[in-house]
């Protein structure tokens, strides 16, 4: 660069610095000279009026001024303070006027500011949406404009005011004890900043407006960078459920159009979130017993950013970032959109509907039954690719992949999880496709006491029935580890709060009794009656088992014949204990059937080696159950005698088992009834032993009977014998013996009368 030019810019250079200096030091006499002269400025008060009334355009008037020097520039106090003349005078008060000698030269900056104290504002939403502040200096007078009367005073501030927040319609009334606000009017356009504060210990929230009064159009801004969110839960809530706790990051962007919020968009990152119910007092389901709805719900971290805009007809919200985090999970719901109003919908990439349930269980607009199910249960499902678009009163199409679907068990009610498929419905009804590869587990311990885990195959589907809905599926397949079930059918909700109606007809091929043990409906049945079944059901499977039930579930178990409930199988090569004290029942073949409140067994096999061609037992009803057996058979008599070693006559009829023996062929015919239930009568036991010709033999008495016909009894009561017709091996001629307990000295006679040779019809008491 030639030396000349140099030159030249160093001198500018030079220049500018002396110019600023000049400047700088001409500003500070102006200053000086202006704070010597201030105190002759408050003897002429009409001056101060005067050019308070150029700069705001109207008359300009005051009772008393005092005057001031600060940083900025001077500052008048006024006491009295009007503006305007006659009966159009807006009477202001007490107030500050700042003249900003040097923040005036910048651009967009006022060289006055009207400062008011302890003002009271309110922040108002009318019913059709619109939002109006009232309480500025002008607003009492007919017709008045507060902010054309203010205008001409450039910037007006508002230290240690009040602000109170009226929302009717959302449930909204919330008083701000402490605010400051900075507000320039020019022309239409308003440009204001508050800061606030709820309380004293409470961070303050900032808010940004940028406002066209006439066409009503603007935009705003509100935040904090260290939120505390149970300080303005007040103010925090929606469709019932409030904001109690939490702190973090949270901005919010707004635009106005017509004087409507048109759209916000939010950027929050919260930890420690905690939100209630808005109806739910302090302390408020704490102690809560276990029908109360649910009050609380908490997130360890939310992170959102989001937009809310007003679209045609309605609103639609885009996320493109959401993150829940809860229980050291973190759910991602990225790509949510949802729409509302006349049209809504929903679209997503990828749904956790268990965050989302939590929350609407906080709601009020909810039923409190189903409030209660939703906390309770914890429902929860994973959603994929979903679709729901739908016009309100008018057709509605949804599409989707579950993923997960589950619910827990609570009371009498069962749990779910591991539901999957492809999911496709309208407004009148859907269909869902299980995926065969997601494993079902139902979870009744109510009921089964265990979880059985399944594989689902086959398609569920729902459609309107009336002011109900109707569920039901055609080919459902459920396959355990050891059984599999055939379902048709399906149940009838009637939509007025009652137990669904059922119609089902399940096959269920062949079920182990260990299988089957795990399906009562215990809480059902009564407990004596459900350890009866378990412990008589030693091992064996039910073939080809089927069932059926038909009827309102109010009316369940359809004891009055209300409704029909049928369950019926074959049973082969199985083991069956009627009784803890007897013998196992080998069964060779039986069905079994279930109806209504009872059941009933008819089958054939052997107890003991004793065969038994025809067995009957029933229980008439689970209510009061008493289990009748009735079993007749035959064989040999040494087995019959065995069987009764086994069973609990050996402990009253020991001695009498013990010396005798027979053998030959014989009936039995066995009648037991063993009650279940405490007010049952006792049971009762009434068997008879026919013999066919058998020989019997007394080893205590050394005396052996050849074709012996008649019969025995046996019972609680112990044994008799009734017309039976005996030949002694050793003596020609018959004997006939009658029943009777054998008594020691009736013995000892008969054996005398037995060595004299006496070959007559007795009577002997055995």
């Amino acid at each position: 660069m030639p030396t000349p030019i140099r030159r030249r810019i160093h001198l500018l250079h030079r220049g500018v610095w002396y110019a600023i200096a000049g400047a700088l030091i001409l500003m500070a006499l102006v200053a000086a000279l202006t704070s010597q002269l201030l105190p002759m400025a408050e003897r002429h008060p009409d001056k101060i009026a005067a050019w308070l009334s150029e700069r705001a355009g109207r008359p300009v008037a005051f009772d008393r001024v005092e005057t001031g020097w600060t940083r900025r520039g001077p500052l008048l106090r006024l006491d009295g303070l009007r503006i305007g003349a006659g009966r159009d005078a807006v009477p202001i008060g007490a107030a500050e006027i700042l003249i900003a000698q040097y923040a005036g030269l910048l651009p967009g900056r006022s060289f006055t500011e009207l400062r008011l104290r302890g003002l009271s504002l309110t922040l108002e939403r009318s019913a059709d949406g619109r939002w109006t502040v009232r309480g500025l200096p002008g607003q009492q007078q007919p017709g008045g404009d507060p902010l054309k009367t203010l205008e001409g005073l450039g910037e007006l501030q508002v230290i240690d005011g009040k602000l109170a927040i009226l929302a009717p319609s959302m449930g909204i009334d919330v008083q701000l004890p402490d605010i400051d606000l900075r507000m320039q009017v020019n022309g239409d356009r308003v440009r204001a900043g508050v800061r606030g504060t709820i309380a004293r210990d409470a961070s303050p929230i900032d808010a940004v407006l940028d406002f066209d009064r006439r066409r009503g159009n603007g935009r705003l801004y509100a935040g904090s960078r260290q939120a505390d969110l149970d300080a303005w839960s007040s103010l925090l809530h929606f469709a019932g459920v409030a904001v109690q706790h939490g702190h973090g990051r949270a901005q919010a962007w707004g635009e106005l159009r017509a004087h409507r919020i048109a759209s916000i968009t939010v950027d929050a990152e919260l930890e420690d979130v905690q939100l209630q119910s808005a109806g739910a007092g302090a302390g408020a389901g704490a102690g809560a017993g276990a029908g109360a709805v649910p009050a609380r719900a908490r997130f360890d971290k939310l992170e959102a950013r989001a937009r809310w805009r007003v679209v045609d007809g309605g609103w639609r919200l885009d996320a493109p970032h959401v993150r829940i985090t809860a229980n050291d999970a973190t759910q991602e719901m990225d790509g949510l959109v949802v729409a509302g109003g006349r049209r809504y919908a929903l679209l997503a990439d990828n749904i956790d509907a268990g965050p989302l349930l939590a929350v609407a269980a906080l709601s009020d607009r909810l039923d409190p039954g189903l409030r209660r199910w939703l906390s309770q249960a914890k429902p929860s499902a994973h959603l994929q690719r979903v679709t729901v678009a739908g016009v309100q009163g008018g057709r509605m199409r949804a599409d989707g992949v579950l993923r997960q679907v589950s619910f827990a068990a609570i009371g009498e009610s069962p749990g779910i999880s591991g539901i999957g498929g492809e999911l496709h419905g309208d407004s009148d009804g859907f269909s869902l496709q299980l995926d065969p590869a997601s494993r079902l587990r139902f979870d009744w311990p109510r009921a089964f006491g265990v979880a059985h885990d399944v594989d689902a195959t086959g398609t569920i589907a729902g459609w309107r029935e009336g002011a109900g809905w109707r569920v039901g599926t055609g080919a459902l397949r459920l396959a355990g580890a050891n059984y599999a079930f055939d379902v048709r059918g399906g149940l009838l909700f009637q939509g007025d709060g009652t137990r669904p109606r059922m119609d089902l007809a399940v096959s269920l091929g062949d079920i182990p009794f260990a299988a089957a043990k795990t399906l009562w409906v215990r809480h059902r049945m009564p407990p004596a009656t459900v350890r009866w079944l378990d412990a008589a059901l030693v091992n064996g499977t039910i073939h080809d088992g089927r069932a059926l039930v038909s009827g309102d579930l109010d009316d369940w178990p359809f004891r009055d014949r209300n409704g029909v409930f049928q369950a019926a199988g074959t049973i082969r090569r199985a083991t069956i204990k009627f009784h803890p004290d007897w013998p196992a029942f080998e069964v060779a073949e039986a069905n079994v059937a279930f109806a209504g409140d009872g059941m009933a067994f008819d089958g054939k096999g052997a107890v003991a080696g004793v065969g038994l061609r025809s067995v009957h037992a029933e229980i008439a009803s689970f209510a009061r159950a008493v289990v009748a057996v009735d079993a007749q058979g035959g064989g040999d008599v040494s087995r019959m005698l065995a069987l009764l070693r086994q069973s609990p006559l050996q402990k009253t009829n020991a001695a009498t088992l013990a010396r005798l023996d027979a053998r030959g062929p014989a009936n039995v015919d066995l009648k037991l009834l063993q009650p279940l239930h405490r007010d049952a009568p006792r049971q009762t036991l009434d068997g008879k032993i026919a013999l066919l010709g058998a020989t019997l033999v007394d080893r205590e008495l050394k005396l052996t009977f050849d074709d012996v016909r008649g019969t025995i009894d046996f019972g609680r009561g112990g044994f008799g014998a009734e017309k039976l017709a005996v030949r002694h091996a050793n003596q020609p001629g018959r004997l006939t013996l009658r029943a009777g307990e054998y008594a020691r000295d009736q013995r000892q006679a008969f054996e005398a009368e037995l060595d004299a040779s006496i070959a007559a019809d007795d009577l002997i008491d055995r």
